[in-house]
C-alpha cells in the first residue's frame, strides 16, 4: 500500500503555519529529485502558465497542486467576487524587500521615482487555485491549449522585434552546416536554417533569442568550457519551450534528459543548487518575452467578429466549481 504524500494546504489549516525555512526544505527536496526531462518539463510548463511567479514558486506550485490553472492571492479573488475556501492554500515564499540608502546613488535614484530594494528574506505567502474558491461564476483568461503545432501569426514577427531591439537582426539562410541556427554575437546577427518548417523556425528563433538575452560572448575557460556549453544549451532551449508552450505550442523534452546529469557534474554535493540558479535564469528571462511577444500578438492580431463568453465550465473547470456551500 503507498502512502499519500503530505499536502501542505492541509498542514496549513487553522493556527498551525508552514515556516519559510520548512518551504525552503520542501523546495530543496523537491528540485533534488529531479532525475529525466520530464521532470524538469513539468516546472517549464507550469511556468509558461504561471508567468508572474519565479522558479521556486513555479516548483511549489506544481508540487502542491499539479492540475492548477488560475492562481491568485486571496484579495484577488475577492475583488472578482469570490471567496477562498479555508485550508486550501498553496504556499510560496514572498520576498521579503528592504529600501537601500548607498549616499547620493540613492538619493539620485529617488529623485527619479526608482528606488532599489534589497531581499532580505522570505515569508510564507498564500496564493489559491480558482478550484479553491466559491462565488458566481466568472469568466477565466484562456488557457493555452497545448498540442499545437502552428506558430500564431505574428510570433515569428515578435520574436524576431525582441532581437532588434538588442540590436541583431534575423536572417533566414544555409547555416553552412547540419545545425538549425546559431547566433553570431561579434556580428550581432542571429542565423536560422532555411530549410525548417514554421514551428522549427520558431522554435529555433526562440532559442537563439534566448541565448542573446541570456548570454554573453563565449569564453575561452579551458577544462569547464564544455561544461558551460552545455548549460547555455539548456537555458536557451528551456526558454523557448516556455515561450512556445505560452502560445499553446508543443515541444519535446526529450533535450533535457541530460539536465539531472549535468547539475550533478557541476556540484556533486549540491546539485539542487545548480538547478535552482538555472531555473530562476531561465525563467526570468521566458518572462519578459513572454510579456513582449504576448504585447505584440494582441497589437497585432487580425480583427475577428465578437464571440459569446464562455462560461467557465466550457473551459476546463470541474462542475462542481461553486461547491460545496461552506
Amino acid at each position: 500500500m503507498s502512502l499519500r504524500r503530505p499536502d501542505l494546504r492541509e498542514v496549513a489549516v487553522g493556527n498551525e503555519q508552514v515556516s519559510a525555512e520548512d518551504l525552503h526544505q520542501v523546495l530543496q527536496t523537491e528540485v533534488r529529485k529531479l532525475r529525466t526531462g520530464a521532470d524538469w518539463a513539468k516546472w517549464l510548463d507550469a511556468a509558461a502558465l504561471f508567468p508572474s511567479f519565479g522558479f521556486g514558486n513555479v516548483v511549489l506550485i506544481n508540487l502542491q497542486m499539479p492540475h492548477a490553472n488560475w492562481v491568485a492571492r486571496a484579495q484577488a479573488w475577492e475583488k472578482l467576487g469570490r471567496r477562498v475556501i479555508k485550508g486550501r492554500a498553496i504556499r510560496i515564499l514572498e520576498p521579503i524587500r528592504s529600501q537601500t540608502a548607498m549616499g547620493a546613488a540613492f538619493e539620485a535614484a529617488a529623485a527619479d521615482g526608482r528606488v532599489h530594494h534589497q531581499v532580505i528574506g522570505f515569508r510564507v505567502g498564500s496564493v489559491y487555485d480558482v478550484t479553491d474558491t466559491v462565488g458566481p461564476p466568472i469568466h477565466l483568461p484562456p488557457v493555452p491549449a497545448r498540442g499545437g503545432h502552428t506558430p500564431p501569426n505574428g510570433l515569428w514577427d515578435a520574436l524576431a522585434q525582441e532581437a532588434s531591439k538588442d540590436g541583431f537582426t534575423v536572417d533566414v539562410r544555409p547555416t553552412g552546416d547540419a545545425s538549425a541556427g546559431f547566433t553570431d554575437f561579434h556580428a550581432k546577427q542571429i542565423v536560422v536554417a532555411d530549410h525548417l518548417d514554421d514551428l522549427t523556425a520558431a522554435t529555433r528563433l526562440a532559442h537563439e533569442v534566448g541565448h542573446m538575452r541570456l548570454h554573453a560572448l563565449p569564453e575561452v575557460t579551458g577544462a569547464g568550457s564544455v561544461m558551460c556549453q552545455g548549460v547555455r544549451e539548456i537555458e536557451a532551449e528551456s526558454v523557448a519551450y516556455i515561450v512556445l508552450a505560452h502560445h499553446g505550442l508543443s515541444l519535446e523534452a526529450s533535450s533535457f534528459d541530460y539536465v539531472a546529469g549535468w547539475a550533478a557534474s557541476v556540484d556533486p554535493q549540491q546539485p539542487e543548487d545548480v538547478v535552482k540558479a538555472t531555473g530562476a535564469r531561465v525563467v526570468n528571462a521566458a518572462r519578459q518575452l513572454l510579456n513582449s511577444t504576448s504585447q505584440y500578438l494582441k497589437a497585432n492580431r487580425p480583427s475577428l467578429p465578437p464571440v459569446p463568453a464562455r462560461a467557465p465550465d466550457s473551459l476546463f473547470l470541474p462542475p462542481d466549481i461553486d461547491g460545496p456551500t461552506l
